[in-house]
C-alpha cells in the first residue's frame, strides 16, 4: 500500500484530479471513499468512464478501504484516495489506515459553515476533527490543484471562528 495523497472533495471525480492531482501524483490508482456513491451504480459507471484505463479505480464504502488498499489491485501502487468530508477522513483514520498528509480541496457550503477558500468551507466538527490530525502529526494542507500555493493548515486554523 502506498498512500501519495488523502484528498477531501466533495465532487470526487472532476478536472482538477484528472488534469491535475493524477499526473502530479503520478498515481496509480484511486480509491473513492463514500457509503451513499459506493452503491449507486449509474454514478460509478458515470465516474470509472472519465479515469484513464491505465488507473485503477475502486469506488468503495469507507469502512473497507484498508482492505481494498491491501489487495491485490493496489499492492505498491501509488494511490489517491477521495472523501467527501472531513469526517469521513476521520472515520478512516479511526479505522486504522494510517496517512501522513491530508489535502483539503473542495467542500461545499453547509449551515453553520465558514469559507476557507474559494472552494472549501467548514463548520466547528470539521475544526475540532482538522485539530486533533495535526495534534496527531499528520499534515493537514489546503490546496485545490498542484500548482497553487500549499496552505498548511497550522497556519490559518486559529484565524477560522465559528
Amino acid at each position: 500500500m502506498s498512500v501519495v495523497l488523502l484528498r477531501v472533495d466533495d465532487r470526487f471525480i472532476h478536472g482538477q484530479i484528472l488534469e491535475s492531482w493524477i499526473p502530479f501524483l503520478r498515481a496509480q490508482g484511486i480509491i473513492v471513499a463514500n457509503d451513499d456513491l459506493a452503491n449507486d451504480q449509474f454514478q460509478k459507471a458515470i465516474m470509472s468512464m472519465a479515469i484513464p484505463e491505465r488507473i485503477n479505480l475502486r469506488i468503495v464504502p469507507i469502512e473497507i478501504v484498508s482492505r481494498i488498499l491491501n489487495g491485490k489491485n493496489f499492492s505498491g501502487k501509488t494511490t489517491l484516495i477521495i472523501v467527501a468530508s472531513i469526517k469521513d477522513a476521520f472515520r478512516m483514520y479511526q479505522n486504522g489506515l494510517e496517512f501522513t498528509k491530508l489535502n483539503i480541496g473542495n467542500m461545499k457550503a453547509r449551515d453553520g459553515s465558514r469559507q476557507l477558500s474559494y472552494s472549501a468551507w467548514v463548520d466547528s466538527e470539521d475544526i475540532e476533527l482538522l485539530k486533533k490530525f495535526i495534534s496527531r502529526g499528520v499534515y493537514v494542507n489546503l490546496q485545490s490543484v498542484p500548482r497553487e500555493r500549499d496552505i498548511d493548515m497550522r497556519t490559518i486554523i486559529e484565524m477560522v471562528s465559528l
